[in-house]
């Protein structure tokens, strides 16, 4: 299943990643979500604060779900496209999945989401992530999750406040994007301390 060396077994892909919570449909991302991910990801409003720039063709977001869906099947990244009534509104993923350091175990990963500018503002960011969460501690047998938000980004921040991650602390000048350097805001959230976010209740999968 997984090149990574795990004591467990993971669910199976895509089937097993799915998910529904009140308002949305999470299933694992597959090469066939280019066409419904291309006018979100080419859209420059999307990317002040991500780490990567507006898409200029589809060939570009085709070549990006390659080596994503790689990631997953190697079980170093897990992703997961965000529908609203059928339609594709975003995407939300545990990325630098690490599981050991030498005779560390760590199980660890990132928290990391997007929601396209259309459907933004309707708190599907923090229902989705909510539901990955809870995914990543129960299913993919994680420890700890880590997520991080520019200082300027207050969208970012507002959804971080709302899933009760515990801040740790500003990295000053992290990273530079169109000769701007942003600060970074550290959080994480550890298994135990999954009670205090608000999963959303899952309805069964149509």
């Amino acid at each position: 299943m997984s090149e990574v060396a795990v004591s467990f077994s993971l669910p199976d892909y895509p089937q097993g990643y799915r998910l529904q919570t009140p308002r949305l449909l999470l299933s694992a991302l597959t090469e066939d979500d280019a066409q419904g991910l291309w006018p979100l990801v080419s859209d420059n409003r999307l990317t002040p604060f991500l780490a990567w720039e507006p898409h200029r063709s589809l060939e570009e977001t085709a070549g990006l779900l390659v080596s994503l869906v790689e990631a997953q099947q190697a079980a170093k990244g897990f992703h997961w496209i965000v529908r609203q009534e059928k339609q594709i509104i975003g995407l939300v993923s545990l990325i630098e999945v690490c599981r050991k350091h030498r005779n560390w175990t760590l199980n660890r990963a990132e928290l990391a989401y997007w929601i396209g500018v259309p459907y933004q503002g309707h708190g599907y960011a923090t229902e989705a992530a909510a539901a990955i969460i809870a995914f990543g501690f129960k299913k993919l047998h994680l420890h700890k999750i880590r997520v991080y938000h520019a200082t300027d980004n207050h969208a970012s921040a507002r959804t971080i406040e709302k899933l009760g991650f515990r801040y740790i602390g500003e990295e000053k000048e992290a990273f530079q994007k169109n000769r701007i350097w942003h600060n970074l805001r550290h959080f994480e959230l550890l298994v135990s301390e999954l009670p205090r976010i608000p999963i959303p209740t899952e309805r069964p999968l149509k």
